[in-house]
């Protein structure tokens, strides 16, 4: 497999799941401010830090200039739209290492986001959701499981695995102390909306939506998908079809270093700081993949 191609498999997979993943966080938090009280600029900006972009955001912090921020901005390079037309970039020149079927479906999404309407409502969004769902759910169900598979599983959980810790983090910066402890879980269910979480969570926790049960689900529930430790789990069984690198294992390994632990859950600077490690970690990770495998 020629390196060009696996890096343009790899970005391909993290562009798709970073729409789904955009989408979701944007209807979630939309839904939560009508719940409860707020003030609706800070609470719309803080979407614009989980994504890693607040400085290139230049405007007022109104509802439509976050929103077309994250949504159409081109200039954005976390934007549903700037990822749909980079995705369609490195798809370019994979035609024929994927299937049909995945193809159409990719079309789809791309078509039906750029033929909707100019300003976004809730359900342009569950059209996204739903349609890079099915890209994924079609190369789960009928592609080969071979190197360019073996690059979008790599890509796919790379990408999920960082969005969730920013989620995290900023749910944690974020909080507020005069906010009384049931709005404290609103918000808390919201982030756990975000990645599709909360009736996984619900079914085997009963208890109050505090923050040491939720992070101990969101971070290390091995059969949940979104979570760290599934993300992490799925990321070394990967490299076992992949070409070895003694450096991309290791650092993979280390990446829920200390996170394990339970006791760090309700302490918002040891959350932070072992949350610090896993991002630097996968940013690592990445830069390592680039060279063992897309420098050419």
């Amino acid at each position: 497999m020629l390196s060009s191609i696996a890096e343009k498999t790899y970005w391909l997979s993290r562009y798709i799941e970073r729409i789904e993943n955009t989408s979701r966080l944007i209807n979630v938090n939309s839904d939560l401010l009508l719940d409860i009280p707020h003030d609706e600029s800070n609470d719309l900006k803080h979407l614009i830090k989980i994504t890693g972009h607040f400085d290139d955001f230049k405007k007022s912090n109104s509802k439509e200039n976050v929103f077309f921020f994250l949504i159409e901005d081109e200039k954005n390079p976390s934007s549903i739209k700037y990822s749909i037309e980079m995705a369609k970039m490195n798809s370019r020149y994979l035609l024929t290492m994927l299937p049909k079927s995945a193809w159409e479906q990719f079309n789809n999404l791309y078509s039906d986001f750029n033929n909707g309407a100019v300003k976004r409502n809730s359900e342009d969004l569950y059209q996204i959701i739903r349609n890079s769902q099915r890209f994924f759910a079609i190369i789960s169900d009928g592609m080969q499981r071979n190197d360019v598979f073996n690059f979008i599983k790599l890509g796919r959980f790379i990408e999920r695995a960082d969005m969730l810790s920013r989620i995290i983090e900023d749910q944690i910066l974020r909080k507020e102390t005069h906010v009384n402890k049931y709005y404290q879980n609103l918000q808390w269910s919201s982030v756990l909306r975000s990645i599709n979480g909360y009736e996984s969570f619900k079914t085997i926790n009963k208890e109050n939506l505090n923050q040491e049960v939720v992070l101990g689900f969101m971070i290390m529930e091995k059969l949940f998908p979104r979570s760290l430790k599934y993300c992490v789990d799925k990321l070394i069984e990967v490299q076992k079809f992949l070409p070895q690198s003694t450096n991309i294992k290791k650092i993979t390994k280390s990446l829920l270093r200390n996170l394990e632990k339970n006791n760090v859950y309700k302490y918002d600077k040891k959350i932070l700081k072992h949350l610090d490690h896993f991002q630097f970690g996968l940013i690592k990770l990445d830069k390592e993949i680039n060279e063992r495998f897309f420098s050419y």
